[in-house]
């Protein structure tokens, strides 16, 4: 395999490879579940909070608006994700996760848990946590 010298220094090449192994990783795993890595963080969100409006999904996830409503698309056609008006605003949609959306999403927490023990095993658990810290803060810096 060559080595690019001219893109070893390049902030958003090393970072765009991290990507892309970290969700061959995780979409590995979560497969067994039906679910990309996209999809299981979704689902995620939006149980912690236990309903959103598109506006705080966006924030929360750092996706534009049209990457994150095609990603929801599939999960609301899978009746794991539904919307409805939002008592504030009836303007505004707020999406919650169904019951099936529930059993998927503990279908594929183990499966997650899974791939996290991969790369911490991979890079250490030292590692792993100080990784996800600095990638957190660059992703709340913008």
């Amino acid at each position: 395999m060559k080595t690019l010298t001219r893109l070893s220094g390049c902030n958003c090449f090393a970072a765009r490879q991290a990507a892309r192994h970290l969700t061959r990783l995780y979409e590995r795993h979560l497969s067994e579940a039906g679910l990309t890595s996209a999809q299981f963080s979704i689902l995620a969100t939006v149980d912690e909070a236990q309903e959103m409006t598109m506006a705080e999904l966006v924030d929360a996830l750092v996706m534009d608006r049209t990457t994150l409503l095609r990603a929801l698309k599939p999960l609301q056609r899978e009746e794991l994700v539904n919307t409805r008006p939002s008592t504030e605003d009836a303007r505004q949609l707020v999406y919650a996760l169904t019951a099936a959306g529930l059993r998927k999403l503990k279908q594929a927490f183990p499966l997650w848990a899974k791939a996290q023990s991969e790369l911490e095993a991979d890079v250490g658990a030292a590692a792993a946590a100080r990784m996800r810290r600095e990638l957190l803060a660059l992703a709340k810096a913008s």
